[in-house]
């Protein structure tokens, strides 16, 4: 064996070939459309996961409308009568709130819960208040107009016992007490009428004294607690203001607060318009019964 054969090379003289590995193609895969490239991740379903999630949630309207009536009913509930409009308003407002709680629930359409809440909150304090407002209203009511019937009583039996005087009788049937009676919870007495000195101006005067008695549970004040006018030939006497005070006269004593249960005595000066009789008329403030005290006097 030559050389050349034992070595596997071509003879002295003759082309060499080369032999060189050729490089291989990497396997491509199809175009398909769509087709993502190898090696790649592919997101997993998160378990429970909502596909709306990622779309903007809006804003609760039934929220924001029970919240605006729960505002207006809250101030409309402190104005009596008139809060009688929040009552209503508070329900209408406090469904509206319930339809927006459930509408922004976990995983619900809307957002807003705040709201909802807030307008459930302050539809029901509307509706409370209210009531409150509304008690007390009629409380006050019931102690202004309580005692009519107690007034009206009192003037039948009075009717019964002077029988024999028909104006006596006709005077109880108007509502109306000579010299002393009850006007509403309060008693009240025109203890007397005379004449007394001159007022600033020098014009004389007429010292008329009351005596009441506060039956109601609250303090009261005479010229607040009622109404207390004298008239001469059927006008209306100014008050009078003294330089120098008359004997037993108190200007302050009208405005004085008494307890429940007290009497006091409290004499007011009117300008005369002549010699001519004058009436005095008193009637309670709150009370809308019609009741008053009256009392004529002649003039010496």
């Amino acid at each position: 064996m030559d050389d050349n054969q034992q070595y596997g090379t071509q003879p002295y003289g003759s082309p060499q070939t080369v032999y060189s590995p050729q490089p291989q193609a990497a396997p491509t895969m199809p175009a398909t459309p769509g087709a993502l490239p190898p090696n790649t991740v592919y997101p997993q379903p998160v378990p429970g996961g909502d596909p709306d999630d990622d779309v903007p949630r809006k804003l609760s309207a039934s929220a924001v409308a029970g919240l605006v009536l729960g505002i207006i009913g809250i101030i409309f509930s402190f104005i009596p009568i008139i809060n009688n409009v929040a009552f209503i308003l508070g329900i209408i407002g406090l469904v509206f709130g319930i339809i927006g709680l459930v509408a922004t629930k976990r995983g619900g359409k809307r957002r807003g819960r705040g709201l909802a809440i807030a307008a459930v909150v302050l539809t029901v304090l509307a509706m409370v208040i209210t009531l409150v407002m509304q008690q007390a209203t009629g409380k006050a009511l019931d102690d202004a107009l309580g005692t009519s019937s107690t007034t009206s009583q009192s003037a039948s039996s009075g009717a019964k016992k002077d029988s024999g005087d028909s104006s006596s009788s006709s005077a109880a049937a108007s509502g109306a007490q000579d010299t002393e009676g009850d006007l509403g919870k309060l008693h009240v007495k025109i203890v007397s009428a005379a004449k007394s000195g001159a007022d600033y101006n020098g014009q004389p005067t007429v010292l008329v004294t009351y005596e009441w008695t506060n039956n109601t549970d609250k303090n009261q004040v005479f010229s607040v607690a009622t109404s207390a006018k004298a008239f001469q030939n059927g006008k209306e006497l100014d008050m009078a203001i003294y330089t120098e005070a008359p004997a037993g006269y108190d200007s302050n004593a009208s405005l004085q607060e008494i307890q429940p249960g007290a009497t006091q005595q409290v004499s007011v000066g009117y300008v005369l318009q002549d010699d001519s009789p004058v009436d005095v008329e008193v009637s309670g403030t709150l009370d809308f019964s019609g009741a008053k005290v009256s009392h004529t006097y002649q003039l010496q």
